[in-house]
């Protein structure tokens, strides 16, 4: 296989995708940032415009918490919308609002607010006691909001989005009073408000500031003709937030220097809102209200187009069609809230991402490698390369900082080091952090990600100037670090796992084997394939001969297991199970797959995901178990893992394993600050760690291409191949679109490959010991068969290219996927995707 796996990963591909929406690093790198329709003529199904709508969230009662509003983004700014009795309101986020770090928020960069935007229509439209219909809606498929409510007092319309390419928040409001409440005209207010407050980052753990007027922010509101314009220029931030309706006329007044409203009695109106930072404009002002020129200019009907032509092509990009609805519908909203917070120039916040309610309160103030990276999991196999942008932009950019601190931990002059927590402008927090010093995987793993994104796309000339500097570098720092042990002829480190609590040293841990392994081998194969670095190569492969082997214990309950670490210069030790590190070898590693379930290591690894069933929101556990081929384990983890962490009714799902179920016992109080008993309202939060695992998971159960070769339905669970037809279109490593069907009976019924670049295709035969036909055009296709019963064939760059069994022919009657737009809460357990009135029945 080891032929195999060299033909399958040298690859070069130019990508054809063009930047419409882009920072300046992405420019400089010419990554692909925007989409393009897919078309595959070889898929055997086609998706109507319609079948998404099957996944709207609805919304048959107003919010009774602004943790239940719905997210929504353009990808650099977004933010939490929810329902107040008399209208709605909205925390506008930004990616880019990073604060400087100051002494009373720990030294921390934290992620601020914009503004919060009020609508009031001068009377409770949207209170629940006057209300005879209501209906919210978030559709994913085009990015909209809207409500719609009948009262006794008025029928009241909101539809809400955001410009693609564009910072201009659109709300189009209409609010008919009725003549039995009101003979005169209602009036409606919109205000706009910038007041900040204490982060809170240490919120289960205490150190809060104890100054209540930290980052309360300067903010500075003005009247512009018409416009209300809001000003911010603390604690290393400068942006600005224009407001401005249209097509009514407004009259504008400050209310103090934080505040400021814009009144009308028009009982239909725009509003647009923009935002633009000093890391975009040297005169924030001025480009501001320039947006809001344009817009108007422009039309509202154009730019809703736009981004309804933008979004067409984004989910035309991929597609699943699960055997369970509601996990489908998750697996989507994380589709959706990868492109509404992920064009920026940051990666997206783990902790809250754009759609934090609570002015600056987050739960977690500085970036964490761990968890950020989560957020990039599994985007390359949903063809979501173009989201990865603000990573590996972030990260390339980081470079010199990881540099400086490699140099600093005795990494020496060529070597990169990134400690767990670090600000995204470099500063790498946790360096002298007790355990998290001695914490040295995080560069390799990013790596991984740089690695993946060249697997995916071929893109060369990515390989050559970025990926492979970096990949290097951290070699080099792993290749100080080691030791040679002379008596055991072998080398050995010193170093901890991931946040280890008091474990501050241990030897030859699990988590820094595989890492060094993956990397070292992934060098290696980069230097052959760019013909450079021969003295690395041995140096490379001298390591990996001679690394510390892989250690095994046995558990009394589970079997033997990968043991966690050799020593512990402690009395304290950490499982297997801790951060899912028995795991580690398949994922995220990708040292081991399905080929090596019946290895020592790889029987480890399955015991370990039959024996865990812990389902925490940091571990990748069910992706473990997808990549070991085990589907009906991956699916237990899936939905254990929504019915622990979905508290929310919009399908956002919470960080913290444990965290208070009762979020709608409003006088609830826990002990989550360290001590200080305090109600845990204020500290309801999303965190994008779980449901980015979850959809990697799918992505693994559905398609594999990590062992040299396509797999198509490696880890579809039993119950699937009996209920329903499973259904999906994702990109493989080689750069080729794989689409496939399997029906309720579990048979596959073909698969299709779009062809990228027109390197050689390696697929596993997904009708072990038949015979397979390969088609393009109606025509046949040599193939050669290998070993492990594998099909291999060239292939035509953009060409398509269907594999059937030999005896069905070539034509192939497509199935048709589509829907009706939902009409009502979905229901998992104790859980909910949607919100159902009190009084609803039909459920």
């Amino acid at each position: 296989m080891k032929a195999l796996f060299d033909t399958f990963y040298s690859i070069t591909i130019i990508t054809t995708c063009t930047l419409t929406f882009s920072t300046t690093f992405a420019q400089n790198l010419n990554l692909p940032t925007t989409y393009e329709q897919l078309e595959m003529r070889s898929s055997p199904f086609k998706v109507t415009d319609s079948y998404l709508s099957r996944h709207d969230i609805i919304f048959q009662a107003p919010t009774d918490l602004e943790a239940e509003g719905f997210p929504m983004g353009n990808g650099n700014l977004g933010g939490m919308i929810w329902n107040h009795d008399n209208g709605i309101e909205i925390q506008i986020n930004k990616n880019d609002l990073w604060s400087a770090p100051i002494p009373e928020e720990s030294d921390m960069s934290i992620l601020k607010h914009a503004a919060r935007l009020k609508i009031d229509f001068g009377a409770p439209v949207f209170s629940w006691i006057h209300l005879g219909d209501f209906t919210g809606r978030l559709s994913l498929s085009n990015g909209e909001a809207t409500y719609k409510a009948s009262s006794g007092i008025a029928s009241t319309q909101i539809n809400t989005w955001l410009a693609h390419g564009k910072n201009v928040w659109v709300i189009e409001c209409k609010n008919l009073p009725l003549k039995d409440f009101t003979t005169d005209k209602l009036t409606t207010t919109i205000s706009l408000e910038r007041i900040g407050s204490r982060s809170f980052t240490g919120w289960y753990g205490g150190g809060f500031p104890k100054n209540e007027k930290i980052s309360l922010g300067n903010a500075n509101t003005i009247i512009q003709e018409e416009d209300l314009i809001l000003r911010e220029n603390t604690d290393g931030l400068n942006f600005v937030v224009a407001l401005r309706v249209i097509d009514a006329s407004t009259r504008p007044a400050i209310i103090g220097s934080h505040r400021g409203e814009l009144k009308t009695d028009s009982p239909e109106l725009t509003i647009l809102v923009s935002v633009v930072t000093s890391k975009e404009s040297n005169s924030p002002q001025r480009d501001a209200i320039a947006l809001l020129d344009s817009v108007e200019k422009q039309t509202i009907a154009d730019l809703k187009q736009e981004k309804d032509n933008w979004y067409h092509k984004f989910w035309s990009n991929s597609f699943v069609k699960l055997g369970n609805d509601y996990l489908e519908n998750i697996y989507y909203m994380r589709r959706y809230l990868m492109a509404a917070g992920s064009q920026g120039p940051y990666p997206i916040a783990f902790n809250g991402g754009l759609w934090r309610w609570n002015r600056d309160v987050i739960n977690w103030g500085t970036p964490h490698h761990w968890n950020t990276q989560q957020q990039y999991w599994g985007l390359a196999a949903q063809n979501d390369l173009q989201l990865m942008s603000p990573y590996i932009n972030t990260y390339l950019k980081m470079t010199p900082y990881l540099e400086d601190l490699a140099n600093e931990k005795g990494g020496g002059s060529n070597a990169i080091l990134l400690t767990e927590a670090h600000d995204f402008d470099g500063k790498q927090a946790s360096k002298d952090w007790g355990p998290m010093a001695k914490s040295y995987t995080q560069a390799s793993q990013v790596a991984q990600l740089f690695w993946d994104y060249y697997q995916f796309t071929g893109d060369i000339n990515f390989l050559r100037d970025e990926a492979y500097p970096f990949m290097k570098k951290a070699s080099n720092f792993y290749l100080k670090k080691l030791q040679w042990d002379n008596q055991k002829k072998q080398y050995h480190l010193v170093s901890t796992l991931y946040e280890s609590e008091n474990i501050k040293k241990a030897k030859n841990v699990l988590s820094d084997r595989v890492a060094i392994e993956a990397l070292f081998r992934t060098c290696t194969s980069v230097a052959k394939q760019l013909k450079t670095d021969r003295n690395k190569i041995r140096e490379w492969q001298n390591v990996i001969d001679n690394l510390w082997p892989i250690g095994f214990e046995t558990d009394t309950n589970c079997g033997e297991l990968a043991t966690a670490a050799e020593a512990y210069f402690t009395d304290k030790r950490y499982t297997p199970f801790n951060w899912a590190v028995g795991g580690a070898p398949a994922f995220p590693s990708g040292l081991i797959g399905i080929d090596d379930s019946e290895s020592r290591l790889g029987k480890a690894v399955i015991n370990f995901i039959k024996c865990n069933g812990m389902v925490n929101a940091h571990y990748p556990t069910p992706i473990i178990a997808a990549r070991m081929g085990m589907g009906d384990e991956a699916l237990t983890y899936l939905l254990n893992g929504i019915k622990e962490h979905q508290n929310y009714p919009q399908g956002l799902l919470t960080n913290v394993t444990g965290y208070p179920h009762n979020i709608y016992n409003l006088k609830s109080v826990h002990d989550l600050i360290g001590g200080y008993k305090i109600r845990s309202k204020p500290f309801f939060q999303m965190g994008m760690e779980p449901i980015s695992n979850y959809a990697t998971t799918v992505n693994e159960m559905l398609l594999q291409s990590n062992e040299g070769k396509i797999r198509v339905f490696p880890a579809v669970p039993s119950s699937w191949k009996d209920s329903s037809d499973v259904a999906f279109t994702l990109r493989a490593r080689g750069a080729f679109i794989v689409s496939s069907y399997m029906d309720k009976q579990g048979k596959i019924k073909q698969v299709g490959i779009k062809s990228l670049k027109g390197n050689t295709c390696l697929l596993q035969n997904p009708w072990p010991g038949e015979k397979v036909t390969v088609y393009s055009n109606n025509k046949l296709v040599k193939f050669k068969n290998h070993a492990g019963d594998v099909v291999s064939f060239d292939t035509n760059t953009d060409s398509e290219y269907i594999v059937r069994l030999s005896d069905e022919g070539s034509e192939f009657e497509k199935i048709i996927y589509k829907s009706e737009p939902n009409k009502k809460p979905k229901q998992l357990g104790p859980r909910t995707l949607g919100k159902i009135s009190g009084w609803n029945e039909d459920f």
